[in-house]
């Protein structure tokens, strides 16, 4: 039996594995190690493969996936959400739909200082939901709009999904972080244009109160509690896009000027600091474990000659650029709805980054474009994770279903958003090139 025979094989009995709900990386690890040690000798492969993963988990890089993970915990204890959500409900509350459209914004601030799209989801859950449901929201629309508006956070940096993404790519991580600047905003923008037309066409949908402020001294007065989110902001993302710092070493500042921001707050204790630290550490154990199983996999997978194969397949059957990424955005609309996040780009990423290479396309941009789909997943039954952390938060005063088909029709938007990335690749690679130009 030939090695591809072989690849082949193995990448059947992972898919039949992942069907048997065996947790993929347990899946990955046992089809990539059994089928290493049917093309490789027994002693090569035992010797190659605990060093190969030491070697490719241990890479300093890496360190800013945990770092940015304790940032984004760190920044919940702060309260910068809050901060985030009075800021933008002063500025937009007025307007049709001015509480959904805060909710936008304020994740998009929030985003910020915290790169987990789940973060984002449980703090607005507590703050946002229950204040739109007694403007006479819908339940649907209240709990979509946080859930959509979560997905900012995997976009706008600091992104784990981009490290992430960058890591398994050899991409510059810090042109991935800036290049999610843009494509956040125009999500955003859409998502708020959108709550707007829909509130200003059924004007009986809500009731807004007006038991708060939103004249021009109250909006610039909210301006200085969002202190805190632009200072983490600038010393992260400003440091990076001037160069001054790689990101594993802007993701340290970031640790640092959040525990500063909890200091001047009074918030800093042992327990803020000991379960944010606690729950950061279980997600990284999470991701350096699919890491490191990825790892195997995709080695198996090129070693057996499945990656190679695969990409002169596709590349060889002169579909266009549209049919190709048509089928990648269908791909991923449907393992979104079985796989979480970092679970499809270790299964996905060896396989089609390989293929965009030989299109002569930018990782950077395919980069967002696969965060994008990403988020989508996050929002779509069964899986859903966004809905489940929501239904987690607000209990038994939503149901799970409102909160699926609520979430719904911003999947049309931010399929929407996608379609123009990809027809217009500069809207995502203009400020990293501008970035590369300035050094």
């Amino acid at each position: 039996m030939s090695s591809l025979e072989i690849g082949f094989i193995g990448f059947g009995v992972f898919i039949a594995l992942s069907l048997l709900r065996v947790p993929i990386a347990y899946a990955m690890t046992i089809v990539g190690l059994g089928g290493m040690l049917l093309i490789y000798p027994v002693e090569a492969a035992f010797k190659f493969i605990p060093t190969g993963v030491f070697s490719y988990t241990s890479s300093f890089t890496l360190s800013a996936l945990p770092l940015f993970l304790l940032m984004g915990s760190l920044a919940i204890y702060a309260d910068l959400g809050k901060d985030s959500y009075e800021a933008a409900k002063a500025w937009f509350g007025r307007i049709p739909g001015g509480l959904g459209v805060a909710t936008v914004y304020a994740s998009a601030i929030f985003g910020a200082v915290s790169g987990s799209s789940l973060s984002a989801v449980a703090v607005f859950s507590k703050i946002a939901v229950p204040e739109m449901i007694r403007a006479k929201y819908s339940k649907q629309l209240a709990t979509g709009v946080v859930a959509a508006a979560g997905c900012l956070d995997a976009l706008i940096p600091p992104s784990i999904l981009l490290v992430f993404y960058g890591i398994l790519t050899e991409t510059s991580i810090g042109q991935l972080l800036i290049a999610g600047i843009v494509p956040g905003l125009i999500y955003a923008t859409v998502m708020a244009l959108s709550i707007t037309i829909y509130c200003r066409m059924r004007p009986g949908a809500f009731n807004e109160p007006l038991d708060f402020d939103t004249s021009w001294k109250a909006k610039f007065q909210t301006l200085r509690s969002l202190w805190a989110a632009m200072f983490l902001f600038i010393a992260v993302i400003g440091s990076i896009y001037l160069g001054w710092a790689t990101p594993d070493e802007a993701a340290a500042v970031g640790v640092a000027g959040t525990v500063v921001v909890l200091a001047l707050r009074g918030k800093l204790t042992y327990e803020s600091v000991r379960d944010a630290t606690i729950d950061s550490a279980k997600v990284s154990a999470m991701i350096f474990l699919l890491l490191g199983s990825g790892f195997i996999f995709a080695t198996f997978l090129s070693s057996s000659g499945v990656i190679t194969a695969i990409t002169k397949w596709v590349t060889g059957m002169g579909l266009s650029f549209w049919t190709i990424m048509s089928a990648i955005i269908l791909l991923y609309l449907f393992l979104g709805c079985f796989l979480d996040a970092i679970s499809m780009m270790v299964l996905t990423i060896p396989i089609l980054s390989p293929i965009m290479v030989d299109l002569d396309q930018s990782l950077v941009w395919f980069g967002v474009i696969v965060v994008m789909m990403m988020t989508i997943g996050a929002i779509t039954p069964p899986l859903g994770l966004n809905c489940f952390v929501m239904k987690g938060a607000l209990g038994d005063t939503v149901e799970l279903k409102d909160i699926f088909m609520g979430s719904l029709p911003f999947v049309g938007l931010m399929l929407l958003t996608v379609i123009v990335l990809v027809a217009f690749p500069d809207l995502t690679l203009w400020l990293p090139e501008l970035m590369r130009s300035m050094r």
